[in-house]
């Protein structure tokens, strides 16, 4: 039931912010709301909390900043301008839900306000200060997953396939958010499919309804690439199709070159609170081998990353993660930042040598 109304006041209500006087304080009362069909952020909260005060369910709106940031020493009420609610669970516990979030599932909270100080407002007035849960970091997962074969003559055919978890999967609900039109489709899927590969073919794209929050936000398409791979000789030189980590040696020389540091280091500026995956398996052309490039593992308190290559028979599989960190540290720590930079260059793998078996003996 609760569920059910989330989706109601944060789907059907239209939001619409006008802070006309008092306006931009005050909420309209919920059965104006419900007449009218839209709401700013306060008055869907406040139709929501209402809505399930009407099932017996104990619910309450919650004050905080839009951007997540509060400062506690200069209190203001300009400091709060965005409201979300709060459902008392069976166990005293809160839950809560921002209704402005059309996409985000009851139970989550946008990225922005995870960690987030708030006040929830009590019916006679007093205020309790909290902190707005935040998910795991491996709650916040991508996993796209690349399966086909590479042909003799370079061209790739196959699948690609994304799905997304925690805050990961709210760009997806946009795309599916209204039903595509054939043209639109088409549109869709010619631009994912070059963004695989350069000049690739797409087709088969295949959604889910990003309206529904309790559907698996997961979409896949087929493509077809045909210059997947150039040839030289005997050689076929295959590109790598989600680049390479290379470009952190420069980012850790430019960290050099700012020394000495003086403001702290947030480990989450790197990675982000999330973890990405990303799975090839490719399989080669009869009687050809890849030359396998060295896996790399590269742990820190900011972060960390895995590469494996593995070739079975036929089918080469290439596997990444990539996780983040949360964590404040000192300034002293610049140069451990450096030399995990360097440790994720070595991954610099932009192409992968397939050649004939023989030559390889």
């Amino acid at each position: 039931s609760i569920r059910a109304v989330h989706r109601w006041a944060a789907q059907d209500v239209r939001y619409l912010s006008v802070a006309l006087g008092i306006g931009g304080y005050q909420p309209r009362t919920p059965a104006e709301v419900v007449r009218t069909g839209f709401g700013d952020r306060k008055d869907k909260a406040t139709l929501f909390v209402a809505a399930l005060q009407k099932l017996g369910i104990t619910a309450y709106p919650v004050l905080l900043n839009s951007s997540g940031g509060v400062e506690r020493s200069l209190p203001s009420i300009g400091q709060f301008d965005h409201a979300i609610a709060a459902v008392r669970n069976p166990d005293g516990k809160y839950t809560y839900t921002d209704l402005t979030a059309a996409v985000v599932p009851y139970g989550l909270l946008p990225y922005p306000e995870q960690g987030a100080f708030a006040l929830v407002v009590h019916p006679d007035g007093n205020t309790e200060e909290v902190t707005l849960p935040r998910d795991p970091i491996t709650a916040n997962e991508s996993v796209r997953t690349l399966d086909g074969e590479l042909s003799a003559d370079g061209t790739f055919t196959g699948t690609f396939e994304q799905v997304g978890r925690g805050a990961h999967q709210y760009k997806l609900r946009e795309l599916f958010w209204e039903p595509l039109k054939p043209e639109q489709t088409a549109e869709m899927t010619r631009a994912l499919a070059t963004a695989v590969f350069t000049g690739a073919v797409g087709s088969d794209l295949k959604g889910f309804d990003g309206k529904d929050l309790a559907a698996e936000p997961r979409m896949s398409f087929r493509l077809t690439a045909p210059r997947a791979a150039s040839r030289s000789g005997e050689t076929l030189i295959f590109t790598l199709p989600f680049g390479s980590m290379a470009g952190f040696a420069d980012a850790a020389a430019e960290l050099e070159a700012r020394t000495p540091r003086r403001f702290p280091i947030d480990a989450e500026g790197t990675f982000g609170g999330q973890t990405t995956v990303t799975v090839i398996r490719l399989r080669l052309p009869e009687g050809m081998r890849a030359r396998i490039p060295a896996s790399v593992r590269a742990e820190s308190p900011f972060g960390s990353y895995t590469i494996d290559y593995l070739e079975e028979g036929r089918t080469l599989t290439i596997r990444s993660r990539s996780m983040g960190a949360r964590g404040v540290h000192g300034p002293e720590k610049l140069g451990e930042v450096a030399a995990w930079y360097r440790e994720l260059a070595r991954d610099d793998a932009q192409f992968l040598v397939i050649e004939p078996v023989a030559s390889r003996r």
